[in-house]
């Protein structure tokens, strides 16, 4: 992954300063930022993989993943007076997946007719992505510029599933009580992330702009674990989950030009 790194690093360094066509040099080729932002996650599209294993259930396995805050680290260069480059590193706050369902097992004694299922997600990813904005401030309010941008990109995710467990109900004389019925180990999913971006950059000063927008943020897709212990079987095999993380995210980036 080092060397991935090294190399994008080595192949922004290597883009030209100069605007073509245009002739002028660019002052500030290279900038650095630090964001933040919230994201609101879409269904991540959980089905039951194959119900010899996993109990049916009237609700079904889709369920939220809840909405969590993100920070970001980018360093790019802007290559033409309308084009920038960059690589950024984005990690989310905890996903948390909770599901409710009713429903016969299909072990006796296992998770009864009731349930909750639980699992952690981390998503890091690390994009390369292209920015077109004008070449001059597009509007100014006094010595305020602002400009509005599109972007897009492609990069790595790692999405880590944890904390991967069943809750069920088991009658003790009479009385149903909560039970974890089935834990299953931890897993590491790499996938395929990419993400398209608007919005408007405001500069009060020299070397510093704000960038506020929204962007469409796919972090690819995650598995569970395949290895489960259950009450009713042990240690045993099962088929996996799967799922996808997109989110609706809105930003803030504090950019420094050099």
């Amino acid at each position: 992954m080092m060397k991935k790194i090294g190399g994008l690093l080595a192949l922004l360094s290597s883009l030209p300063i100069y605007a073509g066509a245009l002739g002028a040099p660019i002052d500030n080729p290279w900038y650095g930022a630090i964001g933040a932002g919230y994201s609101w996650t879409l269904l991540p599209g959980i089905q039951n993989p194959n119900p010899s294993e996993w109990d049916a259930s009237s609700e079904g396995y889709n369920s939220t993943l809840g909405h969590r805050g993100f920070y970001t680290f980018e360093i790019g260069k802007q290559v033409q007076h309308y084009v920038d480059v960059s690589l950024m590193y984005l990690n989310h706050e905890t996903f948390n997946y909770q599901m409710y369902q009713q429903g016969v097992s299909s072990t006796e004694g296992f998770t009864g007719d009731k349930r909750n299922r639980y699992f952690n997600l981390n998503n890091k990813a690390l994009l390369v992505s292209g920015f077109l904005h004008p070449d001059h401030n597009w509007y100014r309010i006094s010595t305020v510029g602002l400009s509005p941008f599109i972007g897009g990109g492609v990069g790595y995710a790692l999405n880590q599933i944890d904390n991967f467990y069943t809750v069920g109900t088991v009658n003790v004389a009479g009385t149903a009580l909560g039970s974890t019925s089935s834990i299953g180990n931890p897993v590491n999913s790499n996938s395929f992330a990419w993400q398209a971006s608007a919005g408007l950059s405001i500069k009060p000063i020299n070397h510093f702009s704000l960038d506020i927008g929204y962007r469409y943020y796919d972090g690819g897709n995650f598995n569970t674990s395949n290895v489960i212990y259950s009450d009713a079987d042990g240690l045993g095999i099962a088929t996996p989950w799967s799922g996808k993380l997109a989110t609706n995210q809105l930003f803030i980036d504090f950019k420094y030009t050099m």
